[in-house]
């Protein structure tokens, strides 16, 4: 009987080397979570390398017939790359804090649709040129909000007169028309990420 194949579509947040010549390759599925699959590097001349961390990625891949084991990687295809975050410094800064997000927390979310959209769009507007710092508190605030946490009522509520007005102007006005200042957002974004580790089970 022929090798059982099955189809994979995510986007890549992870490659981690696994022995000289496999990759395990983390991608995150808006319709199955996070997934896991390995990859066979090949020394032939012109096999196809990996796909970048980023891309988008739909793959073919073999998998045991008794379903245990990884899938390995048949075929694929990239449907869209984002190399201008491989170029900038605090995009792929940026990029990786929202990919270990996903990482450390994907295993157990719930209804995994709305959060591959938030991964594609904050992945997007990183590459697409929105202010690296703005992108991330968005996304941490929309993660904590999806995973049904009082991330309104409990955190934004408590920070002080001018960090709240700074906060709520951030997350009401669009990308496109925000003004860069690192060191507000940032601020924004630790007292976040403190309180998301303090207060509830997701880990940033």
């Amino acid at each position: 009987m022929p090798t059982p194949v099955q189809c994979l579509e995510g986007t890549i947040i992870n490659r981690v080397e696994a022995g000289e010549s496999h990759l395990r390759i983390f991608f995150f599925s808006g319709q199955k979570g996070l997934q896991v699959i390995l990859f066979r590097m090949s020394k032939k001349f012109g096999s196809l390398p990996p796909p970048d961390l980023f891309d988008d990625v739909e793959f073919v891949a073999n998998v045991s017939k008794d379903g245990t084991g990884l899938p390995f990687v048949k075929n694929f295809q990239i449907i869209q790359k984002r190399p201008g975050l491989a170029h900038d410094h605090s995009r792929f800064h940026i990029a990786s804090t929202i990919a270990r997000l996903y990482l450390d927390n994907g295993s157990h979310l719930q209804d995994t649709i709305p959060f591959g959209q938030l991964l594609l769009r904050s992945l997007s507007a990183l590459h697409d040129g929105f202010d690296p710092p703005c992108v991330l508190f968005k996304t941490l605030f929309q993660f904590g909000r999806l995973e049904g946490l009082p991330v309104k009522q409990d955190w934004l509520i408590n920070l002080d007169h001018k960090e709240k007005a700074e906060a709520i102007f951030r997350l009401n006005t669009k990308l496109a028309v925000q003004e860069p200042n690192k060191d507000l957002v940032m601020n924004l974004v630790n007292s976040l990420q403190g309180w998301l580790n303090s207060e509830t089970e997701l880990r940033c």
